[in-house]
């Protein structure tokens, strides 16, 4: 039986492909001329890859609803491969709906456009890429160090806008395809939604102000940010927000990093967060006191939880990774919870206050220790009923997936596991 998350997330997969792309293909085969009709399937590629593009913009404007269903890492994943699938599909339309002029040249500058942002993109931008692939990460790395760092990535990334904009434009020359009324309807429809989300998602003041009222370090390399919100923002346990400073140099672009806990009545919100780029090496120079913006909050694993309603709960946490399960504990006294929490050395073991505070719990036991756990002391914890217990794991790529792995194989379905893997 299909879980919730995986029938979302493939239903996602399935109006990407299918439906979206859908009232073009119909229009357009409607009212395509005859002698045209060698070139029709070109032609419907170009379509379907510009239906594409406009949705993986859509998504790169990190719409709040989406997330709440598939998870924002999922649906970057799935703007990713649409990207690529979409440079596919407008080769095959170059090769076999020629044109000249204006029309052609459009169309070229797009799609070369298209594939060195795919490639640069493949590098810098593809974290689910990446992550996977060795060669990838450790060249991502080095050139990251000086010349291509996130903000510059971010800015290179835009180029996809002035792209499409070209293909809008060489959609428009065409007059055999303008003269398609109720194609040319469902084309300025698509173009303005998207046109008009992108605007809303890059306004100055997107976000909820807010100011940084303290700021420590609480463990090497790792700051401790205590920000006053100007207003309620919506966030559930364990969510992650987009944090940025935008009065402050190289640092108005947002970043997402997960909340220690999650707004108070007195709407402050606690964040911590390791220096490993150079917008997180830079917060320990921000003095309290500095206007910030913040959007949020996005991330699933309060609602796995809810989803489940489990009566035990499996937390497996490396590094800084810890930090979204904190507020998760605080936020789920009732239920029965396990707490596997391991870092690189002792005094990168972040909290032990709190930790402290929850082992006064009857339902509470924590394993804390310096290196990875191995699987059988993780799995010697495990109930003998699986049906109500949900795992919940946060760390870095290779521990999530492998346990990701183990928890399946074991016979929990993916409605019981998550991960949510910060790889962007």
């Amino acid at each position: 039986m299909l879980t919730r998350r995986k029938y979302l997330l493939g239903l996602a997969w399935v109006v990407a492909i299918f439906v979206i792309p859908l009232p073009f293909i119909q229009t357009l085969s409607a009212g395509l001329p005859a002698i045209y009709s060698s070139e029709k399937m070109a032609i419907i590629f170009g379509l379907i890859a510009y239906s594409w593009m406009l949705l993986a913009i859509y998504i790169g404007t990190k719409p709040k609803w989406l997330d709440r269903l598939i998870g924002l890492p999922s649906a970057y994943m799935l703007h990713g491969i649409l990207s690529i699938a979409a440079i596919v599909l407008a080769y095959l339309h170059k090769i076999g709906s020629p044109s000249g002029g204006l029309i052609k040249l459009t169309g070229d500058w797009a799609f070369d456009l298209f594939v060195g942002l795919a490639i640069y993109s493949l590098v810098f931008m593809a974290g689910w890429l990446t992550s996977r692939v060795k060669p990838l990460a450790m060249l991502k790395k080095q050139l990251s160090k000086k010349i291509f760092k996130h903000e510059v990535s971010v800015w290179i990334h835009k180029l996809n806008l002035v792209a499409t904009v070209l293909v809008f434009i060489h959609v428009m020359l065409i007059s055999y395809i303008r003269a398609i009324a109720p194609f040319m309807f469902a084309f300025y429809l698509y173009s303005a939604f998207v046109l008009i989300a992108y605007l809303i998602s890059v306004r100055p003041d997107r976000g909820v102000g807010a100011v940084l009222a303290n700021n420590v370090e609480i463990s090497p390399r790792v700051q401790e940010l205590s920000l006053q919100l100007t207003k309620p923002i919506d966030t559930k346990a364990g969510d992650f927000v987009f944090l940025s400073f935008p009065k402050i140099a190289k640092m108005k672009e947002p970043h997402p990093f997960s909340v220690v806990s999650a707004p108070n009545q007195n709407r402050e919100m606690v964040l911590a967060i390791r220096g490993d780029g150079d917008f997180t090496k830079n917060l320990a120079t921000v003095e309290p006191g500095a206007e910030a913006l913040v959007n949020g909050g996005y991330g699933l694993y309060q609602t796995t939880i809810d989803n489940v309603k489990p009566t035990h709960m499996i937390i497996i946490a490396g590094g800084i990774g810890v930090v979204p399960m904190l507020s998760i504990v605080d936020a789920n006294p009732d239920i029965d919870t396990t707490f596997f929490y391991n870092a690189h050395a002792q005094n990168n073991l972040l909290y032990p206050e709190k930790f402290a505070r929850w082992e006064q719990r009857d339902n509470f036991t924590d394993y804390q220790q310096v290196g990875r756990f191995d699987d059988e002391t993780i799995l010697n914890t495990v109930p003998r009923d699986l049906s109500k217990l949900v795992v919940l794991v946060g760390g870095p790529a290779p521990m999530g997936r492998h346990w990701v792995k183990l928890f399946s194989q074991l016979g929990l379905n993916s409605g019981q596991i998550y991960y949510e893997e910060f790889s962007w």
